[in-house]
């Protein structure tokens, strides 16, 4: 025995040299992200920490969170967390002996609730946020520098925008964690894992811990990954973070860790929850932790009982809410003692008894005061907790004469009602969890579950009677205009069943019905608790339809027409129009053009007027403009376009000689022979004429002059061709002595020659010259003299 006692000291010893001096603070931890669940993107971000307690935790205060896109690392958002709850102390089962090796721990909570748009945040990728800080512990025995290491929070989660919709997701949740040493070559177990509040699966494994960017330097800037792994001593690896047979090891469904560990220290390790949706992974989370390994003695404590005071002996027991149920185990005062509930070791139960007033798995953890060994642990007892907290349901309305309310309370086996009204019970069967009444009153029901005695009162409902319900119909006024509707508008609920002479129309349910029959109209209306009401009778007239006439009003030409009285039926209306005054109307004012008339009667305050209407036309009188005189030469065709107005439709050209059709606006005279008068006769819609008449002269031959003076005088001035207008084909040359062209014309000679050669005056002197009258005639040769 001297030999364990004498190196359980020394390993004692070196601790309590080491530990002290080295103890900084990070043990582990992780994040969570919680969808609040009110608005889309809005979370609470969750950082637990747990901490050495110390001078250094103490002077832990929260920091920075940055969010990121996967794809690529771009920032997101930068955010920071505060502590948000009271600092709470890891229980340990000896806390003697957690204390003796330096493992004194708390838990630090800080949070901040964060809003995103999902509109932002909807890359196939997903995202991560992380949170770094420093200070592993110094005395860790399986990474590289440790004190200069830092730490790293991580967590992925998916979109929140997928085909449009919105992703609904929190990060799995985890329990508090016990604190606890290990003992080398024994076997341990620990529950590591979360569950998730949507349902998804979650799947662990081992991994390497993260270190923070810049290892352990004190800045504070928010960075983007990837982010570095700490640094593993030889022989150490993410499945080896703790030797034994087995190593440290997590169970992939439940996250369990287990291990039968080989070698004493003090040992870091990282667990990767990943979370599945349909068999596809969504998100992620990373969770650090240590755990230290020393030598315990021989197991000599006993497996303690635990039993109820004043109870039989059992493995479960049931109390109501409110009262309390006493655990104690056996007395030894060379014992330690730590109670546990579901699995968690409780704060200050550390002795023989506790009061149980919570449900839950209880059991009580012994172990020597004068040795740090295994603890041993009793029987887990179960205690119910039966609550019959509740509140009375009502459902449906008490209406002013009428309706019915049901209340209602859960229901249950073994359970007893009693139902009281204004404090006096009603007789009712006594399994009945629900009530129907009928009257106002004060309710309240009490639960009693009889097989354990449990009762509980509900506090009291009141249920009073809702007031009337005021339908009405209201309208504008009383009568339905001939081809019109009249709106009528039901108030006093939110919905409506309308009624003609007694029967239902089943077609209209809404506040508006716009009728359009006479008739007397009631409109039901449902008030949003459920009550009715039936308005007053409302009495819809039908106005009869009026026929109105007017007179149609003569056409006239020109604006010196006569003055017109109008006729109109039924007596009493009004005209109206351009012209009109009382019931005349003078073309001559009204002008030019197609002027609408009315006659309208003011039948019913109610209606719109009825209107007559015709059309009075003041036509323009046409004219006819032609030019002076129209010249040509035999055989030619051509088109006379005179200009018109006053919109004339029909055209009569006399006579018809060489005319190819004598109707049409625009003469097509063909194949000329000799002079002519032509006279044209047009006519508008209106009737309206006019005449005009236009002369063909006809010549058969151009008189070309032999000489001319072109010396800027205004006398002969141009060598004028008389009659070349009766030619509008002709061309026209001029050559001087040398045979070259100094004058060419193909244009009917628009532009007459002026005795010039390219803007310079032509010497005097003769000029030959060659005329054309058409493409198909012979050439007319002579000689031109020039004079200056």
């Amino acid at each position: 025995m001297l030999p364990f006692v004498h190196r359980a000291l020394l390993w004692l010893f070196l601790l309590g040299m080491a530990l002290p001096v080295l103890a900084t603070h990070q043990v582990g931890g992780q994040i969570e992200m919680r969808a609040i669940g009110d608005t889309p993107g809005h979370f609470r971000i969750i950082v637990t920490n747990y901490l050495e307690d110390n001078n250094r935790a103490a002077q832990t205060s929260g920091g920075d969170i940055g969010i990121f896109r996967r794809r690529d690392n771009l920032r997101m958002m930068v955010f920071s967390v505060r502590e948000t709850d009271l600092r709470q102390k890891v229980v340990f089962t000896n806390e003697a002996c957690a204390t003796s090796q330096n493992q004194r721990m708390i838990v630090a909570t800080f949070g901040a609730d964060i809003q995103l748009n999902p509109s932002d945040y909807n890359d196939a990728g997903g995202y991560y946020m992380s949170f770094q800080t420093q200070n592993r512990n110094a005395g860790i025995n399986n990474i590289n520098n440790p004190l200069q290491t830092g730490f790293t929070f991580y967590l992925e989660f998916p979109a929140l925008l997928k085909d449009g919709q919105y992703f609904n997701n929190s990060s799995p949740r985890f329990n508090a964690i016990n604190g606890e040493y290990l003992c080398i070559n024994e076997s341990f177990t620990f529950p590591f894992g979360g569950v998730d509040p949507d349902g998804d699966e979650l799947r662990y494994s081992m991994i390497t811990p993260l270190n923070k960017n810049g290892g352990n330097s004190r800045t504070t800037e928010v960075s983007a990954g990837p982010y570095p792994d700490i640094q593993w001593l030889p022989g150490f690896s993410p499945n080896s973070s703790i030797p034994g047979n087995p190593t440290l090891q997590v169970d992939s469904r439940s996250g369990q860790l287990s291990v039968t560990p080989s070698q004493l220290g003090l040992f870091v390790f990282a667990v990767k929850v990943e979370e599945y949706r349909n068999g596809v992974k969504i998100g992620e989370v990373r969770r650090d932790f240590q755990f230290l390994v020393i030598d315990c003695p021989p197991v000599t404590a006993p497996n303690p009982p635990v039993w109820a005071t004043n109870q039989p002996p059992a493995t479960e027991f049931t109390i109501c809410k409110g009262k309390s149920l006493e655990l104690q185990t056996s007395l030894n005062p060379d014992w330690n003692y730590q109670w546990r509930r579901d699995g968690i070791n409780l704060a200050d139960a550390t002795g023989t008894k506790l009061t149980v007033n919570e449900p839950g798995t209880y059991s009580v953890f012994v172990s020597m005061k004068t040795q740090c060994g295994k603890a041993s642990g009793s029987q887990n007892v179960t205690v119910n907790v039966i609550d019959l907290t509740s509140s009375i349901n009502p459902a449906g309305q008490l209406c002013a004469t009428d309706g019915s309310v049901t209340l209602s309370v859960p229901g249950g086996v073994n359970m007893k009602y009693d139902w009281f009204k204004d404090e006096k019970q009603v007789t009712v069967p006594a399994n009945n969890n629900t009530l129907t009444i009928t009257q106002p009153g004060q309710y309240r029901v009490t639960l009693t579950q009889t097989q354990f005695g449990c009762a509980y009162s509900t506090e009291t409902v009141s249920l009073t009677r809702a007031p009337v319900v005021q339908a009405a119909i209201r309208s504008a006024q009383t009568r339905i205009c001939p081809g019109s509707s009249l709106p009528l508008e039901g108030v006093g609920g939110v919905t409506f069943a309308w009624q003609r002479d007694g029967q239902p129309v089943a077609t209209v349910n809404e506040p508006i019905f716009s009728v359009q029959t006479a008739g007397t109209y009631v409109v039901e209306v449902t008030a949003e608790n459920g009550c009715k009401g039936i308005s007053k009778p409302f009495a819809v007239e039908q106005i009869p339809p009026i026929t109105v006439t007017m007179d149609a009003v003569p056409s006239v030409c020109g604006t010196d027409g006569p003055v017109y009285s109008l006729t109109g039926t039924p007596a009493g209306g009004t005209f109206a129009g351009p012209g009109v005054s009382g019931n005349q109307y003078d073309s001559k004012a009204a002008g030019i053009g197609n002027h609408a008339l009315t006659y309208t009667i003011n039948f019913a305050p109610e209606c719109p007027a009825a209107v007559a209407q015709q059309t009075a036309v003041v036509a323009p009188i046409p004219t006819i403009l032609f030019p002076e005189e129209i010249i040509t030469s035999p055989g030619t065709s051509l088109t006379i376009s005179p200009q018109l107005t006053g919109d004339p439709i029909h055209f009569e050209w006399s006579p018809p000689t060489y005319l190819a059709d004598a109707t049409e606006a625009n003469a097509r005279v063909e194949n000329i022979g000799d002079d002519i008068v032509y006279t044209l006769k047009v006519e508008n819609s209106t009737g309206c004429q006019a005449e005009g008449t236009v002369v063909i002269t006809v010549y058969e031959r151009i008189w070309v002059p032999g000489a001319f003076t072109p010396n800027g005088d205004g006398q002969n001035d141009f060598w004028e061709l008389k009659n070349v207008e009766a030619f509008p084909n002709v061309e026209v040359t001029v050559y001087n002595r040398w045979g070259e062209v100094v004058y060419w014309s193909n244009d009917g000679y628009a532009h007459p020659f002026d005795g010039t050669i390219k803007g310079t005056p032509a010497p005097a002197g003769a000029y030959a010259y060659a005329i054309r009258y058409k493409p198909s005639s012979k050439l007319l040769r002579g000689t031109l003299m020039i004079l200056r």
